[in-house]
């Protein structure tokens, strides 16, 4: 009977019960303790860091006209991402077509105007260079017969000659002193050998100044036929040309960066006034936050202050105040309580990149106390 015994005393359901409930409490008190370390930690941290809201925002760049121009096409999507140089917008401005078939039209004509010029000029300066090289030639000659009637003189007359034509080179009366004692002969070859050591001395001046003439004639013929004014007037003509035709890249507006395509303001055929918007691009390779304060607080964010941030998903990062400005516009989830005046200041990515996040998100802030 006493086996009996032990065996209803080990399924007895009060035994079982008991030991059950005293699980649970293990079970709950540890819970307990462990809530109550997570929520020790929570409060230190809470303690210690001050949270903030921010908000995920994009720089937008501002696309517009640098003059007064009509929608010709649009060449990009709204919501599409475009690479940087990636042209948006097609302008027109026919009075900016009309001002450049003007100058295309002046620029024609004064380059046949320059043509006409320059064969009038080659006419002339060959008929003077002709002319010139005639004077040259007859020049030459004279020189030449010279030469060969000085040497003809006798032996010793041209030596002579040249210490008395340095001496005197306009007298006559050293060699008539020489030859009046002397020979009538060698007198009359003294006199011809002078004339034509003078007659070389001319012929030679002569030649050096054709050629200096012959030199300058195509330049100073092209100032008296009006050339060199036709082409600084083309010259000029052509400047304002290419500084037309570089204007005109102003009518297709270009993405100056990477991003996202926002709506566009305006559509094809419509006016756009000079440095009016067309669209916007949202700059996603520069984020930035837009960083909630309350008013009295705004001191302990100086330019400059380093903020922790944790974005959605865990993931954390850091920034640094930029600048506080003295408007800001409104930012999403913006809600004020009690009535406190709430600041926005910018808030610039530091160290690694940001996580790629939706704009608009919200981000915590934390600021050491």
């Amino acid at each position: 009977m006493q086996p009996e015994t032990v065996a209803a005393s080990d399924g007895n359901p009060i035994l079982k019960a008991s030991r059950g409930s005293y699980t649970k409490r293990a079970l709950l008190l540890s819970i307990m303790a462990l809530a109550a370390g997570v929520a020790a930690a929570f409060g230190l941290e809470r303690w210690q860091y001050e949270t903030f809201s921010g908000f995920l925002q994009a720089r937008l760049r501002t696309v517009a006209s640098a003059r007064d121009a009509q929608v010709s096409e649009i060449l990009a999507t709204s919501g599409a991402v475009v690479a940087a140089g990636q042209p948006l917008v097609a302008l027109k401005d026919p009075a900016f077509d009309a001002r450049i078939e003007a100058k295309q039209r002046e620029v024609e004509s004064l380059e046949i105007e320059l043509t006409q010029n320059e064969a009038r000029l080659e006419v002339e300066l060959e008929w003077r260079r002709k002319n010139i090289d005639e004077r040259i030639f007859d020049a030459k000659l004279k020189g030449a017969q010279a030469v060969r009637q000085q040497l003809l003189a006798p032996p010793g007359i041209e030596a002579s000659l040249s210490r008395h034509w340095e001496a005197s080179p306009f007298s006559d009366s050293p060699l008539i002193e020489q030859t009046a004692g002397g020979d009538m002969a060698r007198g009359a070859a003294v006199a011809a050998a002078r004339s034509s050591f003078s007659e070389i001395e001319l012929c030679s001046q002569h030649i050096e100044e054709l050629e200096r003439i012959n030199r300058e004639l195509p330049a100073k013929i092209s100032r008296s036929m009006g050339v060199d004014m036709s082409r600084k007037r083309l010259e000029n003509a052509r400047g304002e040309l290419a500084r037309l035709e570089a204007q005109r890249c102003e009518l297709t507006l270009l993405a100056e960066s990477s991003g996202l395509v926002g709506v566009f303001q305006k559509e094809v055929g419509d006016h756009v006034a000079a440095h009016e918007a067309i669209v916007q691009l949202l700059d996603e390779e520069q984020p930035y936050l837009l960083l909630q304060i309350p008013s009295p607080r705004i001191s302990d964010f100086a330019p400059g202050t380093v903020v922790e941030l944790n974005f959605p998903g865990g993931k954390k990062g850091r920034g640094r105040v930029e600048e506080i400005p003295p408007q800001t516009s409104p930012i999403p989830g913006d809600h004020s309580q009690g009535g406190e005046t709430v600041i926005t200041a910018h808030v610039e990515p530091v160290g690694p990149l940001w996580p790629n996040l939706p704009f608009g998100s919200v981000v915590e802030v934390r600021r050491r106390r």
